[in-house]
């Protein structure tokens, strides 16, 4: 048997208060951040106006928007939907650092982290094929 003695239910009682009373500080505080930041979706919009794209609040596309005058430009409406998706996703991304640093504090090194995840390869936000 090891030297240390086994903690006292008033202890473990303490304990467990504590730690109920942390997650609870750490959920409203969530909810206070979530409201400020409008975590329950993102939109992206194109610099022209033609193509929107909206993730819901999983980060999932949730609704694409193509203005009939988009129509135009059929052989670019492709690329230019999946590049505005990818601007979402990296509102997304940038929305959700800025929840976890609120959250967690200097704890994790939050910008290290998602710079692992954003394009690296330049393809991150940008123009549309419709807006040059």
């Amino acid at each position: 048997m090891s030297d240390q003695q086994r903690p006292t239910p008033d202890q473990i009682m303490a304990e467990f208060e504590r730690m109920r009373s942390e997650a609870e500080a750490t959920l409203k505080k969530y909810e206070e951040v979530s409201a400020e930041l409008g975590a329950d979706s993102i939109e992206v919009i194109s610099e022209d106006g033609l193509l929107s794209v909206k993730l819901d609040a999983n980060g999932k596309v949730d609704e694409i928007r193509i203005n009939e005058a988009a129509m135009r430009f059929r052989h670019a409406l492709g690329p230019a939907t999946v590049a505005l998706i990818r601007r979402a996703r990296e509102a997304y991304a940038l929305k959700t650092a800025e929840m976890a640093r609120r959250l967690i504090g200097d704890k994790i090194d939050v910008d290290a982290v998602l710079s692992q995840y954003l394009p690296k390869d330049g393809q991150g936000p940008g123009q549309t094929p419709f807006s040059r």
